[in-house]
């Protein structure tokens, strides 16, 4: 149980229980609860959550989670029932003792969800919530937490969960998560009224809690001395005090070698690239540091994951360097050498990104360029199994084959689309757009 009053992140969680209780007594009736925080504080707020599902929590309430993005209403009414379903097998198994009667009937309807409508998903998931409250008992809260990443539609999201909200029972209420100044569920709110709680959670200022967790220890320790210094070289970079940032990333390198460890002293080389990378005319130092972590990992890439995972990220970097130099064929090679390394490994998430990354670069040059990566990366993505989709996004490379490849019969483009729009959601090339915005700002591919 998190109850140490020196643990920064104990004393943080604290801080919310604390919240939670507090809005929880003043509207024990709503039917919707909202935590409203800083981005940096995500984190820390879903770790209240699955703090308290679990046995070690404060409250008396019992939560759940679940985790999706939301293309549409019957998309994720029907998710909320099949991963009820699993998740409640997955802890039966464990707890043989549990007799939730109605579980097998539910089990039963669920395997026709794929065709019923949204109005039917919704009823049987009213259903299904209802008897399971009744499994677990009427005298605490029943908290459904929605943990909601990326949204195709706001104002039909909302409205997917209103109607859940205004039909769950006594004692059951949907649990949600916003960033300030974002206000997704604003509208709620406002149809909701006293039946919406608005949780405000002060900013927690985690760089803190993690600095005070990163030093704690013997100062003398070299792991200490090493965190100590990550975080005082992060904090150089972005002052831009470059010659302060040089002799700390110097520091960290000699300090991964006292300690020791090919993937540690790796990452030491990244790490300093990385922070080095915002600093004008450091290009050529940068690939240096990047070109050293590279030699220190390749022996051992094949037989250590985390070696495997620094090297793709290594090559990224050279690749990042190269388009801040605009170098755009340099840069293509170095996120076509991470396809090739991940391949070798059948990373296939890592395969797909390193693709997107190399496409991106690519389509600011010609067709001869561009057309080969296309071809090829659309062939390896499309093969995968439409389970394997749904983990691994391959909309941004199949809305650019779609769109750069003229030769597509009328036949396989309706087929392309049709399979997308199951995948992703009927606006499933809007959300390609938002794809190559993320990318573009995690990689920096247009050079300023």
């Amino acid at each position: 149980m998190i109850n140490n009053e020196h643990n920064p992140i104990a004393i943080r969680i604290n801080c919310i229980q604390d919240l939670w209780i507090e809005h929880r007594e003043k509207t024990p009736d709503a039917k919707i609860y909202c935590l409203a925080c800083e981005p940096a504080d995500f984190q820390i707020v879903e770790g209240f959550i699955r703090l308290e599902a679990s046995e070690y929590g404060r409250t008396p309430d019992i939560i759940v989670g679940f985790k999706t993005d939301y293309n549409d209403t019957t998309d994720f009414y029907r998710f909320l029932i099949k991963e009820w379903i699993t998740s409640f097998s997955a802890d039966a198994e464990k707890n043989p003792d549990w007799k939730w009667k109605d579980f097998s009937t539910f089990k039963s309807e669920s395997e026709s969800a794929d065709s019923m409508t949204a109005e039917g998903l919704r009823d049987l998931y009213i259903r299904l919530v209802t008897s399971f409250k009744e499994f677990v008992g009427n005298d605490n809260l029943l908290g459904i937490t929605y943990f909601i990443s990326r949204i195709n539609d706001v104002e039909s999201l909302n409205e997917a969960i209103k109607n859940i909200a205004e039909l769950l029972p006594k004692g059951v209420a949907i649990i949600l998560i916003d960033y300030k100044k974002r206000e997704v569920y604003e509208s709620l709110h406002e149809e909701l009224k006293d039946k919406f709680c608005l949780i405000d959670i002060p900013d927690q200022n985690m760089t803190g809690a993690y600095k005070e967790i990163a030093t704690q220890g013997n100062p003398q320790d070299p792991h200490v001395k090493y965190r100590k210094c990550l975080f005082e070289l992060g904090e150089a970079a972005s002052k831009g005090k470059k010659d302060e940032a040089k002799r700390l990333g110097n520091e960290l390198i000699k300090l991964s070698r006292e300690i020791g460890g090919t993937a540690l002293m790796a990452s030491a080389y990244l790490i300093f690239g990385g922070f080095m990378i915002k600093f004008h005319r450091e290009s050529g130092f940068c690939h240096d540091l990047f070109d050293k972590g590279i030699a220190l990992v390749l022996p051992k890439y094949h037989e250590e994951r985390d070696c495997a995972q620094i090297l793709l990220q290594l090559y990224n970097y050279k690749g990042t360097v190269d388009s801040y130099n605009k170098d755009v064929s340099s840069a293509i090679k170095q996120f076509m050498t991470a396809v090739r390394i991940a391949k070798e490994l059948d990373m296939k998430t890592e395969v797909v990104n390193e693709y997107n990354y190399a496409l991106l670069m690519a389509l600011k040059k010609d067709r001869l360029t561009y057309e080969p990566i296309l071809n090829e990366a659309f062939e390896y993505g499309y093969s995968f199994t439409d389970e394997e989709l749904r983990i691994i996004n391959l909309s941004f490379i199949a809305s650019t084959y779609l769109d750069k490849t003229y030769s597509i019969d009328s036949s396989k483009r309706d087929e392309i689309e049709k399979r997308m729009a199951n995948l992703y959601g009927e606006d499933w090339q809007l959300s390609t757009k938002e794809l190559a915005a993320k990318l573009n700002a995690e990689y920096s591919v247009n050079s300023k």
